[in-house]
Parts: structure tokens; C-alpha cells; sequence
């Protein structure tokens, strides 16, 4: 049975959860990971094991020893280090968003589709048993068509300098949004038509070209509508709505951190109510493991039984790119029409 080499990028918040997922995946072995501040590089390979550390991921990824790396540093760094570590022969798992700008994106797709490495972009709720759970309960017609889909991330930042880095690289909009446009066109499989929002700066240290709090609109092609209220700020609430509506229905998810302490062993909830029978369910679905390992799992296989990316490279690409046209719908204070 092969053990796959892996080198991880970036050891910030989402380094933290792949390399949870890895250490405990008896197919993986932690080869080496690699941060622009090369103390916290030593720390946490010492933490986790790995064989070598360093600031400069060009001295990892050509070692014969590793078959691909995980990408999880901010955007405006991830076509630089794709396009090296695939001319180094390593697949590559790369956090989202994508890139920083439409023609990096752009760029970065074009260099997947024609990679013979395999390359997986983070959509990390495509490997999340209870949105996978939702979304069958979604096509078999449990809330009906069409829908309104109302989601909403807004988080308290306890380390704002590490948010006001990543807001030079990307709004709140994009960052997180690229999850929730990908999860309404996965809900209805209809095409985004139009986006609108608002924005607002809630601290002076933020750049005067972005924002830390965002809410957009969209409607797709198959008449529902969505909307995405997101956010970081040290004095922001923290707000995890996530719920769809249709005629049939509403089902709503409640994650574990969000339900009460005494019950939070049991997982996620989904909590579902019928219109048509007069009745409420309410599903305990287990979280006890971060999706980071299924999809590594996933990952796995892309690799091994030449399976497709999930989602689709076209998908995470539609995803970003009207993410991208939200984030100027913001700035510009007008609809775009997404065609």
C-alpha cells in the first residue's frame, strides 16, 4: 500500500485543520511544511512531525520523497505556487479562493485543466456529510423549487491582524463566498444571473479599497433567490445561518458549535420541516472528524482512480468568478449581470 509524501504551504488557521487530517491518515506521511516565517515553520514540523521545514517551498517540493503538496496560504501566492509545484510533477490540493484577481483565476485554471498532476480546489463543503446530506434531501424535493437560500458568516475576530492580512488579499465576500455561490448552484444546479450588495469598512485599519462586512444578492436562472451576509471584525457578532426555503419546505443547519453544550457530541444538526405533512425532523449528523480528511480522501482517489475534481474545475471556477463580480457589485454599487 502506498504512502503518499506531502508537503504542506502555510501553517495559518487552514494549514492547522489539513495538517490535523493528515497526521491522522495512515496512507499520508508529513514530509515537510513551509511558512513565510520560518520559527513557526520549525514549530509546528516538530508539533507534527515532519522530516524538514523551511520559508521558501522551493526547497521542498522538488524532493523525490513527496507526490503533492496542500496550498494553504493566502491567494495573491497560490498560481505562483501551483505553477511550481506542478512543474515539479506534484499534485496539488489548493485552498480557495482561487486567486486573487479574475485574470490570476483565469490563469490558474487554464494551468489545471492541462496539468496532468491532479489539482483540487478547497471547496471543502463538497466534503461535508451534512451539507452531502442536505443536498439529497434538496434533489429528492424536499423544499421544493424555487427556492430562497439565506446564509450568513459572520465571525468575531480573536487575532485581527491575522483578518486584516488576508482583507489585502480578499473581501469577506470572496474569501467565504466562493463556499455559498458554489452551495446554491450545487442546491438548485441552476447558473447565477445577477448579484448586487453593500459593503462596509467598520474599522479604520481596514483598506480603503475593501471592506469587512458584506452582504450580496443573487438570483439564478431557475427563479430562486440567495443572499450571503458575511464579516470579520473584532467587534463583529458571530452569526452561522444557514437555511433554505421553497414551498415544499425549509431545512435549516445548525453546527455543532452553535447548538447547546450539553448536546454538541452529537454533531450538526438538520433540522427539517415539512409544510406539506405539518411536521419537524431534526438530524444529529456526526462531526466528530473536520471535513479535511474526506477530502483528502477524495484527493486520494483523484490521484489514484483518475476521478474528477469535486466540485468540477468549471464549477469552482463559475464560483469564484461571480464571487469576483459580487465583490465589484460592492465597490461599484450596482447589479452586474452575471453572463
Amino acid at each position: 500500500m502506498k504512502k503518499y509524501g506531502v508537503v504542506l504551504i502555510g501553517c495559518g488557521y487552514m494549514g492547522s485543520l489539513h495538517l490535523d487530517a493528515i497526521v491522522r491518515h495512515e496512507r499520508v506521511r508529513l514530509v515537510g511544511v513551509v511558512d513565510w516565517n520560518k520559527e513557526k515553520a520549525e514549530q509546528v514540523a516538530h508539533k507534527y512531525g515532519a522530516t524538514c521545514w523551511s520559508n521558501d517551498y522551493r526547497l521542498l517540493i522538488e524532493r523525490n520523497d513527496v507526490d503533492f503538496v496542500i496550498i494553504a496560504t493566502y491567494p495573491s501566492s497560490h498560481l505562483e505556487i501551483a505553477k511550481a509545484s506542478i512543474a515539479a510533477g506534484k499534485h496539488v490540493l489548493c485552498e480557495k479562493p482561487i486567486a486573487k484577481s479574475a485574470k490570476e483565476t483565469l490563469e490558474f485554471m487554464k494551468m489545471a485543466r492541462e496539468s496532468k498532476p491532479k489539482v483540487l480546489i478547497g471547496h471543502i463543503l463538497r466534503h461535508n456529510s451534512t451539507y452531502q446530506t442536505v443536498m439529497k434531501m434538496i434533489h429528492d424535493g424536499a423544499v421544493g423549487s424555487p427556492m430562497v437560500m439565506r446564509f450568513t458568516q459572520l465571525k468575531r475576530s480573536m487575532d485581527w491582524a491575522t483578518h486584516l492580512s488576508l482583507l489585502k488579499d480578499a473581501s469577506p465576500v470572496v474569501d467565504c463566498g466562493v463556499h455559498y455561490i458554489d452551495v446554491m448552484r450545487w442546491a438548485t444546479g441552476a447558473d447565477i444571473l445577477s448579484v448586487n450588495g453593500i459593503g462596509q469598512r467598520l474599522d479604520d485599519d481596514v483598506p480603503p479599497y475593501t471592506y469587512n462586512y458584506g452582504l450580496i444578492t443573487l438570483r439564478l436562472s431557475d427563479g430562486s433567490v440567495g443572499s450571503f451576509e458575511t464579516g470579520w471584525g473584532r467587534g463583529m457578532p458571530s452569526d452561522n445561518r444557514k437555511e433554505f426555503m421553497g414551498p415544499a419546505g425549509r431545512i435549516r443547519i445548525i453546527y455543532k458549535c452553535d447548538r447547546p453544550q450539553e448536546v454538541q457530541h452529537l454533531g450538526n444538526m438538520v433540522e427539517y420541516e415539512d409544510y406539506r405533512t405539518g411536521t419537524v425532523r431534526q438530524l444529529n449528523i456526526d462531526f466528530s472528524e473536520k471535513p479535511t480528511g474526506a477530502q483528502l480522501d477524495y484527493f486520494l482517489s483523484m490521484i489514484e482512480n483518475n476521478f474528477s475534481s469535486r466540485p468540477l474545475m468549471d464549477e469552482a471556477y463559475r464560483a469564484m468568478e461571480i464571487a469576483l463580480m459580487a465583490d465589484q457589485a460592492i465597490l461599484d454599487g450596482m447589479t452586474i449581470k452575471c453572463t
